[in-house]
Order: C-alpha cells, then structure tokens, then sequence
C-alpha cells in the first residue's frame, strides 16, 4: 500500500507592475493587506483593510475621516459606525479576484502587507498601474 502525502503551500500575492516587483508574499491564514491613501477630492485618509481567501481578496472595512465622492454610504455596504474622527464600514465583506491601483498626485498611495510598508507613491511616477494578484 502507498500513501502519498502532498505538501501545499500557501497561495503567493504579488505586487508590483507589470515591469517590477515590489513584493512576493505569501497569502496563509493569516495574511492582512491595507490599503492607506489620501482621497483625491476630500484630501483626507483612506484606510481599507483586506484579506485573502479562497483565491479573492475581500475587503473587510474602510475608515475614512470625511465623507464624499467615491466612499461607501450605503448600509448594503456593511455596518457603519463613526470611531471618534473616523468614518468605517465594517463587515463589508466585497470581493476582488485582482486589484489595480494607481499612483496618484498627492494621494500618497501605500499598502502594507503582513505589517510591512510599501510606500508605491514615493517608488513610482504618477500614473503607474500597481498590480495584486495571486498566484
């Protein structure tokens, strides 16, 4: 009789552009990726929270310190609740096969993954597609 273990390993994010990258991490259960920036209209930080399972990114909550254009208001969106300064919407639970960022004029764009950060707006020219996926 044989018996056949099969090792897996964790699911790979990459981030980068389509000519460099800037990380290659691993998605296991514990991964968390952050997405912080300053809103192009409002000029006041974004902060939108995800994880990664079963090959989806899923945005868990977004903070926000004004509200306006382009910001989830809804209650379809998830739970909204104000946390002194802060706007969030919890429990959100949306879903994202990849993500495509951009590099913007004073947005100030970062991600942090597994507590490390990526400042993309200070490595890249405005404009620069960001990419995340796994693979």
């Amino acid at each position: 009789m044989t018996i056949l273990f099969f090792v897996t390993s964790p699911p790979k994010i990459f981030i980068g552009t389509e000519e460099e990258t800037v990380a290659v991490v691993d998605a296991d259960e514990n991964f968390s990726l952050t997405i912080n920036f300053i809103h192009s209209v409002q000029k006041t930080p974004v902060v939108e929270e995800l994880t990664f399972k079963d090959g989806e990114f899923i945005l868990l909550r977004t903070k926000y310190k004004s509200q306006g254009v382009g910001l989830p208001f809804d209650e379809a969106d998830g739970k909204f609740y104000r946390d002194g300064e802060w706007f969030i919407f919890d429990e959100m639970n949306r879903r994202f096969k990849n993500l495509e960022l951009r590099t913007g004029k004073g947005t100030q764009l970062k991600i942090i993954v597994n507590g490390r950060e990526h400042e993309l707006y200070k490595k890249f020219p405005l404009g620069t597609k960001i990419i995340v996926k796994s693979f």
